[in-house]
């Protein structure tokens, strides 16, 4: 039989959390954004009081088989049962994508019918929501045969996953970006002689590289009408603790490309396992380089290839996204929700309400 262990929805201490998180360390998670670090990082600064935690441990033999790292969040009229690390305003989320349930194949089938049980005896849970998975993901073939009366499935095409194998060599590598002009770039870089690579290998050094960082980024996207992803003391926080731990494990990728003294391009990512993931960057619009993104990139993939990691992670982006110019073929990456009807009517009523409003108020003005 498989044994239980949850966390009380409303009264847990650290000691159970702890205990519930290192026990989830002894299973292989799948991708960074269900690791150790993230979880305990997002668990611990970034929870809502009027959210609960909804960690949920199967163990079979005292042996850990299963883990769902998931919390309810407070919305209208009830709750909403969601991965951990996401749900946030969109200015102040973390992003975190490729999320799953992590279960030890041999016991798939009994785990997810134990996560079942447990789902239907949530009080006030109205609507379930899984973002940036992958369509082989367990949670998304959870969702949809959970069956349920009166309530709706969802399901939308977000993006796509664009991830790279890290070949043996550099010219191996830009022989197989797709476009004529991305391969002429990046060679044209790797004859250069005059950049520098500075990089972050001291927790003191973490704020001025942070800096730097936002500051490209932020004059990027105020360009385009956009705040950008650093516009929040939630989201900058989180990642300047995030990053700290990091270091200490040696999976922390944080670079900057200098010319002249002057920084051009500042990179943020992070190794798990077998693959370095991209997550964030800030690139000047002053750049002396025909293109200072080619070059930050293949810079990280030398990093990887030293490592012997096996692939480069740019991460979920648009289905035209400029990093399809890096792959041949990429993974549909969807948002899948499942919601009661009388919310989702509701929601729509709020909507057309708003709209009413803001006509109202532009034609008194």
């Amino acid at each position: 039989m498989i044994k239980l262990i949850i966390l009380d929805l409303k009264n847990y201490n650290s000691n159970e959390l702890d205990k519930i998180l290192e026990y989830f360390k002894s299973l292989p998670d799948i991708s960074f954004c269900v690791s150790y670090l993230w979880l305990d990082n997002w668990i611990t600064k970034n929870i809502n009081r009027l959210d609960h935690l909804y960690l949920s441990l199967h163990s079979k033999d005292d042996v850990p088989i299963a883990f769902y790292p998931l919390y309810l969040k407070k919305i209208y009229f009830g709750y909403e049962l969601r991965f951990i690390g996401t749900g946030e305003a969109e200015t102040s989320e973390v992003s975190s994508e490729f999320q799953d349930f992590i279960i030890n194949p041999l016991y798939i089938s009994e785990s997810l019918e134990l996560f079942t049980q447990q789902v239907k005896q949530l009080n006030r849970c109205v609507k379930i929501s899984f973002e940036h998975v992958l369509p082989d993901s367990l949670c998304m073939q959870w969702l949809k045969s959970y069956k349920k009366f009166g309530w709706q499935l969802q399901e939308q095409l977000i993006g796509k996953r664009y991830r790279l194998d890290v070949l043996t060599s550099e010219q191996q590598q830009i022989s197989q970006f797709p476009q004529t002009t991305l391969r002429r770039q990046a060679r044209r870089f790797t004859d250069r002689e005059d950049v520098q690579i500075v990089y972050c290998d001291e927790d003191s050094k973490i704020m001025d590289f942070f800096d730097n960082l936002i500051e490209l980024h932020t004059l990027q996207w105020q360009k385009r009408g956009k705040p950008g992803a650093f516009s929040t003391q939630v989201f900058r926080q989180f990642h300047l603790d995030l990053s700290a731990a990091l270091l200490k494990e040696n999976q922390l990728l944080l670079f900057e490309l200098l010319v002249q003294e002057k920084c051009i391009a500042v990179f943020y990512g992070f190794y798990h396992h077998d693959t370095l993931y991209y997550y964030q960057s800030g690139i000047s619009e002053n750049s002396p380089l025909i293109n200072t993104g080619v070059a930050m990139h293949l810079i990280a993939m030398r990093h990887a290839r030293e490592k012997q990691i096996k692939f480069y992670d740019l991460m979920a982006g648009k289905v035209n996204s400029y990093k399809a110019q890096y792959i041949n073929s990429d993974t549909e990456v969807y948002s899948i929700s499942y919601t009661t009807k009388w919310i989702l009517v509701l929601s729509l009523f709020n909507k057309f309400m708003r709209r009413v409003q803001c006509l109202f108020s532009f034609k008194k003005g």
